[in-house]
């Protein structure tokens, strides 16, 4: 029998799978409930609820260590089934400060899409931190319409 490997850090699949884990748990501490979603399913990772009501909502998660975010042009076409995305923004390993959170609608950043002009990015792009800063902490952009939602006025 050979011996186990030892590796620095975990797989790809163990990383991302934590990150989902990660923006799922920070959903349920402000009260959200929230479930993983399949790993087959395609476009979004957690399912999102308000308690007591029997609608979830998709969400997608995109996790970095250090921006910019790397994005898929699809996913801010008219029409696109996830409105929402949960862009987090780790920091390095030894980083002191907490993990940030951004929960921009599709719809209000597509504008803000990155798409290199060398002709060599047909389908992907990158979303800035400047463009995502106005969206931090921004957790009613989940469910626009109703109270929880519903934002103070200032």
């Amino acid at each position: 029998m050979a011996p186990p490997q030892s590796r620095k850090h975990g797989s790809r699949e163990s990383d991302r799978e934590r990150r989902r884990i990660l923006v799922m748990r920070e959903f349920l501490r402000r009260g959200f409930d929230a479930q993983l979603a399949d790993r087959i399913t395609q476009g979004y990772d957690i399912l999102v609820g308000q308690p007591g009501d029997q609608r979830l909502r998709k969400v997608q998660a995109k996790t970095v260590r250090n921006q910019p975010w790397y994005v898929t042009q699809a996913d801010f076409a008219a029409g696109h089934a996830v409105p929402v995305t949960i862009y987090v923004l780790l920091g390095s390993t030894e980083a002191s400060t907490p993990v940030r959170y951004f929960i921009a609608p599709d719809a209000a950043v597509a504008s803000q899409l990155y798409v290199p002009a060398n002709g060599n990015w047909p389908t992907n792009g990158f979303m800035s931190l400047k463009a995502l800063a106005p969206y931090e902490n921004a957790w009613h952009s989940i469910f626009p319409n109703t109270a929880r939602g519903k934002r103070k006025p200032k």
